[in-house]
């Protein structure tokens, strides 16, 4: 009896004409597989990109709340690493850089084209007390002080001395 199921396996093709086709459909669903895998890779590194930058913010903010409630003349020197693909304005909401200093209370970050905007505690400037601060990627070093422009508004300016 196992030697007629063999031998009727043995003649039977069925299976062999199969195996095409079974192949075809590994291989689209390996593929579907890999393509779900890279979305998820991709978006695991950018909510990386998008935590580190909230830390610099987080850093930045930290500083110039304490700096703007003692008012003029503080300064601070930060060592902090900007992600690629990341810029931070300070000082302005996105399409607004040109209306400053009504905005000087915000940010935002633009990471790989997406923008977050967030409201501080203090107002930024840039070195020359005349716009936003734009913080580009990189290993930057920045100095952070307190100063108090012509009206009596005291703003934090944040140049960096990584470009000198």
């Amino acid at each position: 009896m196992i030697e007629e199921s063999l031998g009727n396996i043995i003649r039977n093709e069925r299976a062999a004409d199969a195996l095409p086709m079974r192949m075809v459909v590994a291989v689209i669903a390996i593929g579907a597989l890999l393509l779900l895998l890279s979305t998820a890779v991709s978006s695991l590194l950018e909510n990386e990109e998008i935590y580190a930058a909230k830390a610099v913010i987080s850093e930045i903010e930290a500083h110039a709340e304490q700096m703007s409630s003692r008012g003029a003349g503080s300064n601070i020197t930060l060592d902090i690493d900007i992600p690629s693909n990341t810029k931070i304005v300070m000082g302005s909401i996105p399409g607004n850089e040109n209306i400053w200093p009504s905005d000087a209370r915000n940010y935002y970050m633009d990471i790989n084209g997406n923008q977050i905007i967030g409201e501080s505690a203090a107002s930024y400037s840039n070195a020359t007390l005349n716009g936003c601060a734009v913080l580009y990627p990189g290993h930057r070093i920045f100095t952070m002080e307190s100063v108090r422009d012509q009206n009596g508004k005291i703003f934090i300016i944040l140049w960096d001395k990584s470009q000198l």
